[in-house]
């Protein structure tokens, strides 16, 4: 028996065997090129999920960052806004106030200068009498030696008056008004010649008499008795005469004011006339009036 048929057969069997294997092996590739591609397809999907996922949340947080950064730039811009008015206010109504204050001061300058050269008004006086300075509540006056007495009681600087006890006697009198007194040398008036917030200024002629018989100055010409005005130096200065002295020794004066000053005779004081230099001088007094001579350069 020959074997060519089975070696035949059996080399059938193995080419069989061969074309099944590589069948079955380019299926097994095809399933698995088919799962890689379906896994492959699966994780892109998951990754691009991801991703816009991802971008989606990354554009919320931009956007809320970008929300609060406008929200914080809109405060930041309204509260400097507000500081900016509130010191706006702050820096007009601090240059009102001082405005206000520099009008006041101003027109506190202007009442002083205008004070400095008005006229005095003058208290009319009849007869020449002496004064004393500024007396107090509970001071006296005392005349003709301390035979008239003057207490002050009260007085009232802006009501220009005072309440004087003389000899006993009670009065009310105002600046310039007058009381008689009776004497043994004969009658004598008290005088209230000012009244100020620093006291009363009492005047009197009572003892002038006994005065005049003694060795007394003579009158200086061109005298001036007490409650005139002298218009020295081309009217730059006006003098008043207060008052003289008992012993003629002094008058009081006030120069282009109305605050007065003890000037002795033949002496001088030195004042400013708006932008002169001056000088005031007292060049005697005697028999109730004072000389009085003024210069400016």
């Amino acid at each position: 028996m020959s074997n060519q048929p089975i070696a035949i057969a059996a080399g059938g069997m193995v080419i069989g065997v061969l074309l099944a294997v590589a069948i079955s092996g380019s299926r097994v590739d095809t399933k698995i090129s088919g799962a890689l591609e379906r896994a492959e397809g699966t994780t892109s999907s998951a990754v691009t999920d991801a991703t816009e996922a991802m971008s989606a949340q990354l554009a919320e947080l931009e956007a809320r960052l970008s929300d609060g950064a406008a929200a914080a730039s809109e405060e930041a811009e309204a509260r400097l806004a507000a500081l900016e008015e509130s010191f706006g206010a702050q820096l007009a109504a601090l240059s009102e106030t001082a405005a206000a204050q520099a009008g006041a001061f101003e027109a506190a300058l202007a009442d002083l200068a205008a004070a400095a050269v008005a006229p005095v008004a003058a208290p009319e006086a009849e007869t020449q009498m002496p004064s004393l300075n500024a007396i107090g509540v509970g001071q006296t006056a005392v005349f003709a030696e301390g035979a008239v007495r003057a207490f002050v009681s009260s007085f009232d600087a802006e009501a220009n008056s005072a309440k004087l006890s003389v000899n006993g006697e009670m009065v009310t009198l105002d600046a310039g008004a007058s009381t008689s007194v009776s004497l043994e040398s004969g009658d004598c008036v008290v005088s209230v010649v000012g009244v100020s917030d620093a006291g009363v200024e009492v005047g009197s002629d009572c003892g002038m008499s006994e005065m005049a018989a003694a060795d007394v100055p003579p009158a200086p010409e061109e005298g001036y008795t007490p409650g005139s005005v002298a218009l020295l130096s081309d009217g730059a200065l006006r003098v008043f005469v207060s008052s003289l002295s008992q012993d003629g020794k002094s008058a009081r004066i006030a120069v282009n004011g109305i605050d007065t000053q003890v000037v002795n005779s033949g002496a001088s004081i030195e004042v400013a006339a708006g932008d002169q230099t001056c000088n005031v001088t007292v060049t005697g007094v005697g028999n109730g009036m004072v000389g009085l001579e003024g210069a400016c350069n």
